[in-house]
């Protein structure tokens, strides 16, 4: 009796844990298979679990991951959205690569929201598009439409809302084709380049100047030279105003009798950067962003324009900046990244990604792709080291090797690391706060130093550029001891 009262005791037990494993573990695993009912006894009545008929299955105390979701499938998507993203890089056209110095200005200006009724132009020419231009790019149809108009500022005309169909219906992609017979409705906009640069008496803050050059510390919100957008009260408009009255005189490019031709004498530039005239950039070596302050030369002689951009290209010239970061780049860091137009956002630059590195699956991007539709990037080396943070912000010094567009904020936001107030690399949250916190509305950088050969004598020279009042007052914050330790900075 109690032999069998034990043998009840066993079987309620097993029940008990079946009745767990039945709860407990997802109908989906594979679950080893038994019942109470394979309790048996054996010659020394001691108990075992008989071997069931699915005995090569695996309990697993939670789902394994292959079961959650399907590599291949995540894989196959991946290939897809590649696939899309290469396509429109091919059908947008390669976009044309300056290497214009440190940063372009002006490139971070707020695009118009596109509607045509709200443009500013002289009138809306209308046009029928012929049998030869069918089936071509809408750029193209209204270059060739209006010859006056390069194929790039129709582009952009094109990109601003101000062409319509016959329907009004706003065609706002230049990749777009447009067949014969099709009406487009063109507003040209009223807006049109000066004939001559207007000097304004801007403030300038000079470091250094002589009869060949001259340099800056450039403030925040002023560009750099004239252009589409910002004709007046830039850097170029002030210095015509003050060279005129300078007491090293007004070099080449200021007066009366300016010579605002090439080192070449073309009296256009056709590499120059946005198609402009040099007439608009007179002097200018290289630029800084509309909102980066810092070290900026300028030169005051086509001698000295030629020397200063030979040494600019050659990259004999050093370059640092200061930048406040969100997150901590890390110390002495090098990126070695190239940098490309971004494929759907065509004002912003991306880091581009090696056709070489394999994903999940082992396969590169080169393997998968033809090498036409693959976009080939532009070396772009910067050497980062952190000098302060304060658990959420840093203060960074940046050395870069290479002066293309955007280089730094790119390859500080690569690192998820970008700069502070970086309204188009950067996190819209931390500069809510900034604005909120400190009323600043730009990316905190600065270009801090500059070294370079000068154009006559040959002397190197050293420049260098304190921090504007606000980023010093933040970067003190994160810093308390930076003033003591780069007082030149802080200055």
């Amino acid at each position: 009796m109690a032999r069998i009262q034990k043998q009840c005791d066993t079987i309620a037990c097993w029940s008990l844990v079946w009745l767990l494993l039945v709860v407990f573990v997802p109908s989906n695993n594979e679950v080893a298979a038994f019942s109470p009912l394979d309790v048996l006894h054996n010659n020394e009545n001691t108990l075992r679990l008989a071997p069931s008929s699915s005995s090569s299955s695996k309990l697993f105390a939670k789902p394994p991951p292959n079961l959650l979701f399907d590599l291949e499938a995540v894989e196959a998507f991946e290939a897809q959205m590649d696939l899309q993203e290469l396509a429109l890089v091919n059908e947008l056209g390669s976009a044309a690569e300056t290497d214009d110095g440190d940063e372009d200005d002006g490139g971070d200006d707020d695009v118009d929201d596109g509607r045509f009724e709200d443009q500013v132009a002289d009138a809306v020419q209308e046009f029928v598009v012929p049998p030869e231009l069918h089936n071509k790019r809408i750029d193209a149809v209204i270059a060739s439409l209006i010859p006056t108009l390069s194929r790039s500022v129709c582009g952009t005309m094109v990109e601003d809302g101000l062409v319509q169909d016959g329907d009004e219906t706003v065609l706002n992609r230049k990749s777009h084709k447009v067949a014969a017979g099709t009406t487009l409705r063109v507003a040209v906009p009223r807006e049109e380049k000066p004939l001559e640069i207007e000097p304004q008496n801007l403030p300038l803050d000079i470091i250094y100047e002589d009869e060949h050059m001259i340099v800056l510390n450039k403030a925040a919100g002023m560009v750099v030279h004239p252009a589409a957008g910002n004709w007046d009260g830039t850097v170029v408009n002030a210095l015509a105003y003050y060279l005129s009255t300078s007491p090293y005189g007004s070099g080449d490019f200021v007066g009366k009798d300016a010579d605002t031709s090439s080192s070449t004498g073309s009296k256009e530039d056709p590499t120059g950067a946005d198609g402009e005239t040099l007439s608009f950039r007179p002097g200018i070596v290289h630029r800084l962003d509309k909102g980066t302050t810092g070290v900026l030369v300028v030169a005051k002689t086509s001698q000295a324009l030629a020397t200063l951009s030979e040494a600019f290209a050659a990259r004999t010239t050093k370059k640092t900046y200061m930048a406040i970061t969100v997150g901590n780049p890390g110390r002495k860091v090098v990126i070695d990244k190239p940098l490309g137009r971004h494929p759907i956002h065509r004002q912003r630059m991306r880091v581009v990604p090696d056709p070489h590195r394999k994903d999940s699956s082992g396969t590169a991007p080169k393997d998968r792709f033809s090498p036409t539709m693959l976009q080939k990037g532009r070396r772009a080396l910067s050497f980062v080291d952190t000098l302060a943070f304060d658990s959420k912000l840093a203060v960074v010094q940046v050395r870069i090797e290479t002066g293309r567009t955007h280089q730094i904020r790119v390859h500080l936001q690569d690192r998820h690391t970008p700069i502070y107030g970086d309204d188009v690399y950067g996190i819209a949250d931390w500069n809510k706060r900034l604005l909120k916190s400190h009323g600043i509305q730009r990316p905190l950088l600065h270009a801090y130093q500059l070294e370079v050969d000068h154009p006559v004598t040959g002397e190197r020279m050293t420049f260098v550029a304190p921090m504007a009042e606000d980023m010093k007052q933040l970067a003190t914050n994160i810093w308390p001891t930076g003033p003591e330790e780069y007082p030149e900075i802080f200055a």
